[in-house]
């Protein structure tokens, strides 16, 4: 696999770590945090969650973001020039990138 598609590989699956990693393990932060410092446990889980909050808005920057590795364009977004559009065409689970068609995981050298 070309570097660029473990790159992207890397920062989906941290997407969807971040997205589905939420919720467990805020509980199992809050639950350690609570049973060792009591009170102070509403700031740190506040803290932790905004962070994580950070971090999956990051993640889903850099895989939305990502750019194919033969065009170095934006891979799932393209610039609609239609006249009577003018706006961002966005699919997220595109198969093809958007502007020049590489097939995703595909070889760019090919």
């Amino acid at each position: 696999m070309p570097p660029a598609w473990g790159a992207y590989r890397r920062w989906s699956r941290a997407f969807w770590l971040a997205f589905f990693g939420f919720l467990p393990a805020l509980a199992l932060a809050d639950r350690v945090v609570r049973r060792t410092h009591g009170d102070a446990a509403n700031t740190t889980t506040l803290c932790l969650a905004v962070l994580w909050m950070i971090a999956f808005a990051v993640a889903g920057y850099k895989k939305g973001n990502f750019a194919c590795p033969r065009c170095g364009k934006t891979f799932f977004r393209a610039w609609d020039d239609r006249p009577w559009r003018r706006t961002w065409r966005s699919s997220p689970f595109a198969r093809r990138c958007l502007h020049c068609g590489l097939p995703k995981w595909g070889d760019a050298s090919a």
